[in-house]
């Protein structure tokens, strides 16, 4: 009786800050089988491991340092995902590893893909390596429109407007427009997939993940609920410090090494200006080289940067004999230690490497 009078109690305080902590602490030990959970990349299993915290971990598919463009599991890893009673990927516009594991995976496992969720931000792959000087400033009112992205007929309307709207620019589609994912039907090769680089959709993230926590183990439901409040709050701070940490910085150029980081761009109206390849699995050509060097001297771009998992070779060659710098942007977390942390700490790195480069001496 004791468990179910606790649980009593506890569903009852669910959705409140107060207490719910111990609360579920007071009936943790009596609970049955921690949910087996398995996430494809590390940002979004850090995400993860900030729900569970307190009642376990989450098994990160991909290993640190890869990318997940030509990622192949190993067979440890196909065991874990055909346990989990959760599974969280982003889609397959990005782990096309997984495509194949998750149609083979046990009937009674829940897949939850990012790309589909209500309430997520997509923004259109830009399918030429420059970007309109004047793109940054379409984002002057984003944080307005992510006020209300729960309101469907609003974003309905408002997508709709960019539908008409969207202009052709050297042959393709207008490449600053965004969508509020509500109607979990969308071409994945349409949108990036890079999508836990706008804190804004992290928070829907966890959100998500905590509701579908609550429903496998609904015995934790007070510490599924408390760690998603607790963590809501922190990335709330963490915007707010990076909206200070690139202050000044926002009409600075500056060229990415693929075109990863346009939710990063987009939530801090930052100003890339190109992206030294398309496919991050594809070396530039000489063309290509030849045309980003005029980019760079054109825009006066102030830094070039480069990515852990990629390297550099292309980047050197691209940069000799201009007046620019090399960086490193990693959206991954190459070498960051998997856990609730790994997320604050790539996005501050992301700031930190940014600033640092763009910063003259």
């Amino acid at each position: 009786m004791l468990r179910y009078s606790n649980k009593l109690r506890c569903v009852a305080v669910v959705g409140t800050i107060v207490g719910s902590f111990a609360c579920g602490a007071a009936f943790s030990s009596f609970a049955g089988e921690v949910p087996k959970v398995s996430v494809s990349i590390l940002p979004v299993h850090s995400l993860v491991e900030s729900v569970m915290e307190g009642v376990g971990e989450a098994e990160l598919l991909m290993d640190q340092g890869s990318s997940p463009h030509g990622y192949s599991l190993r067979p440890s890893q196909v065991r874990a995902l055909n346990k989990a009673d959760l599974i969280v990927w982003v889609g397959e516009g990005l782990e096309t590893f997984l495509e194949k594991p998750l149609e083979a995976r046990k009937e009674n496992s829940k897949v939850l893909e990012l790309m589909e969720l209500k309430g997520i931000t997509l923004l259109k792959n830009r399918h030429s390596g420059q970007w309109a000087e004047e793109a940054h400033d379409h984002d002057e009112h984003h944080d307005e429109e992510h006020e209300g992205h729960s309101d469907h007929d609003e974003h309905s309307a408002h997508d709709e407007k960019h539908e008409d709207h969207a202009q052709e620019e050297d042959g393709h589609e207008h490449e600053d427009e965004h969508v509020h994912h509500e109607d979990h039907e969308h071409d994945h090769g349409r949108f990036d997939p890079h999508i836990w680089l706008s804190i804004e959709n992290a928070k829907v993230i966890v959100s998500r993940v905590g509701s579908e926590l609550v429903e496998i183990d609904p015995d934790n439901a007070a510490v599924y609920q408390s760690n998603v409040e607790k963590t809501l709050a922190d990335l709330d701070v963490l915007k707010q410090d990076l909206k200070g940490q690139v202050s000044g910085y926002e009409k600075t150029p500056y060229l990415v090494f693929h075109d990863a980081y346009q939710y990063f761009e987009k939530e801090f109206s930052l100003s890339a200006v190109g992206s030294v390849t398309i496919d991050a699995e594809r070396k530039p050509g000489a063309k290509r080289i030849s045309e980003l060097r005029d980019v760079i001297r054109d825009r006066k771009a102030e830094c070039i940067y480069q990515e852990p998992q990629f390297k550099p070779v292309v980047v050197e060659v691209l940069a000799e004999n201009l007046d620019i710098k090399i960086g490193e942007l990693d959206p991954l977390g190459a070498k960051l230690e998997a856990g609730s942390q790994a997320y604050k700490t790539l996005m501050s790195s992301l700031g930190d490497n940014l600033v640092s480069c763009l910063t003259k001496k």
